[in-house]
């Protein structure tokens, strides 16, 4: 990928005026960000930033990809760029040494990108920085652990709540990441991947993905994101929903609802279960079946379980 070094125009020995407008309009999905507006430490987003001269072609042919990246992360992450012909100071900052210089910025720290200039290598790049601070849940004991710890640590849920995804994908979604960031302190974040059956169980969930909040590290007390969830979907209407929990609003409003999923219960039908939901019973119970095959073998297992655990009792 080519560049234009600071301070050099090209074309002939005779320096000429360059231009110095910048390149991308009031309207542009882009942002014009100058040194007093620039992010640092305190801001609440990730931001993809081109330093960039408007003389330089290869930052005129960078244009439209800039222009549409800025659409396509949109809600994900922000795009600026700097015109270094104007804010030469913060351009010294940042150590731009070409044109153009990509960047992106996170928490005040920046970093290069290297790579090709071609959409979709600056957008996968762009998504890959995403930071998350997601617990990635497993077993029961992992739930546990996350319920008792972060869910109820003011460090980490100064809201009073935690919100876990379950997920049928092996991947965490970028809205997801953006959410974790954005309501970094307020609100713990967890996911269960690759349709955690045993888990969902837990909290009386049937179907993926489902995006929950437990109030309190509570499994009795939680909150139902009622949108539609897809791995790829937009943040802007998980954000919204969770401004709602907002120094414990939403929680204080919501009911408690016992669950029963997980529970052993020997007035239940387990012969008109689906052997997923079996699976996942035995799986919460640690109830051991290595010969079970058909059905009616995961049913026996789990009634003699509930047998021996009431003739412990």
């Amino acid at each position: 990928t080519g560049g234009g070094r600071q301070g050099f125009g090209g074309g002939g020995h005779q320096q000429q005026e360059q231009p110095k407008d910048n390149l991308y309009g009031k309207d542009s999905a882009v942002k014009n960000l100058r040194r007093n507006k620039f992010p640092g430490t305190d801001a609440k987003h990730v931001w993809l930033v081109e330093f960039y001269a408007p003389w330089c072609g290869h930052c005129r042919q960078l244009k439209p990809t800039w222009e549409r990246l800025a659409q396509e992360l949109k809600g994900f992450v922000k795009v600026g760029a700097v015109n270094c012909e104007k804010e030469k100071g913060l351009c010294g900052m940042e150590s731009v040494g070409s044109y153009p210089t990509i960047k992106v910025k996170k928490g005040g720290v920046s970093t290069a990108y290297e790579g090709e200039r071609d959409l979709a290598s600056l957008k996968q790049w762009a998504l890959e920085q995403l930071p998350a601070s997601i617990a990635n849940l497993r077993k029961p004991e992992s739930l546990d652990k996350f319920l008792a710890g972060d869910c109820v640590n003011a460090k980490y849920a100064k809201d009073g709540a935690c919100v876990i995804l379950f997920s049928d994908q092996v991947e965490t979604p970028a809205w997801l990441k953006v959410a974790s960031y954005t309501a970094k302190g307020r609100v713990a974040f967890a996911e269960a991947r690759a349709r955690n059956e045993a888990l969902a169980l837990r909290f009386d969930l049937g179907q993926f993905p489902a995006l929950i909040a437990v109030c309190g590290g509570d499994v009795d007390h939680t909150v139902a994101y009622t949108g539609e969830v897809s791995h790829g979907m937009l943040p802007d209407k998980v954000l919204a929903w969770l401004d709602a929990f907002k120094d414990g609003a939403a929680c204080r409003g919501a009911k408690r609802n016992p669950k029963s999923g997980a529970k052993l219960d020997a007035t239940a039908d387990y012969g008109k279960m689906k052997v997923s939901k079996l699976r996942a019973i035995l799986g919460a119970h640690d109830i051991p079946c290595k010969l079970c095959a058909e059905k009616s073998d995961f049913v026996r297992a789990i009634r003699e379980a509930i047998a021996a655990k009431a003739g412990e009792l």
